[in-house]
């Protein structure tokens, strides 16, 4: 089973990011990426080869650790 869920916003200061804490490290960096776009674009190279290093650790963790199969049964469903 795939879920995709958008996640909340931050818009008040009591709110917290709905973010698993192994990707914290991941949205700092890639914050700091996309603002040095337009703020210190001599940065730009460095930040994204930290973002993408980020983001593999966390996406690296971020898999199954269990062997878990569901087929079903549909020998009862003959089409006539």
């Amino acid at each position: 089973m795939n879920v995709l869920t958008r996640m909340d916003d931050a818009d008040v200061g009591v709110n917290t990011l709905d973010v698993p804490f192994r990707f914290y490290p991941c949205l700092a960096a890639g914050l700091a990426y996309y603002l040095s776009l337009k703020k210190a674009p001599e940065k730009t190279g460095m930040l994204k080869q930290l973002y993408e290093e980020e983001f593999d650790r966390a996406k690296a963790q971020d898999e199954d650790r269990t062997s878990f199969r569901v087929a079903p049964q549909l020998g009862g469903y003959n089409t006539p």
